[in-house]
């Protein structure tokens, strides 16, 4: 491994600093939605993959026992109901937990 990797690297931590210090100053949330008509981890990829292409979402991680999606997410870029929504639409049953 050369060294260019390494000069490379403060580069990747200014870009995140910086990204952090441009985001909104709204504290993140977490929310779990519940979900049906899972079956598999295929179904599981697919819920995540769908939360995590929206703006505003930090991390989603579904647990297909559970029936539930926990998603991290910023309140001023996307609303609880625009996530529920999108997992919906990729054809699955879903209600915010609570």
């Amino acid at each position: 491994m050369g060294l260019s990797h390494l000069e490379e690297m403060p580069r990747s931590i200014d870009k995140v600093s910086m990204h952090n210090q441009d985001s909104s100053s709204t504290a993140p949330a977490s929310v779990e939605i519940l979900i049906e008509g899972m079956h598999c981890g295929s179904c599981v990829a697919l819920v995540e993959e769908t939360l995590i292409e929206h703006d505003g979402v930090s991390q989603a991680t579904v647990d297909l026992d559970a029936g539930k999606a926990t998603i991290g997410y910023d309140p001023a870029v996307v609303e609880v109901a625009t996530l529920a929504a999108a997992i919906q639409e990729a054809g699955y049953a879903a209600t915010p937990a609570g």
